[in-house]
């Protein structure tokens, strides 16, 4: 991981629930890679643009817990 990238894990904890994080970041917080992440999608996507993608950061938070989220 780069500083950034700790960074960016460090500064999520002040973000709301409501938050859309990117799947790079999400992928960081669930210990997971970013393909990973897809694949097993864990969390409902939210489309950001045409390419990109990311995830509630509330969602992402139950599933750290131990909680279930609602399946894509």
């Amino acid at each position: 991981m780069t500083n950034e990238q700790i960074e960016q894990l460090k500064r999520s904890e002040a973000l709301p629930d409501d938050c859309v994080i990117d799947d790079r970041l999400a992928a960081g917080l669930l210990g997971m890679s970013v393909w990973t992440l897809r694949r097993n999608n864990p969390a409902p996507p939210v489309r950001l643009s045409a390419r990109k993608r990311g995830r509630r950061l509330g969602n992402i938070r139950r599933l750290i817990r131990g909680e279930p989220t609602a399946a894509a």
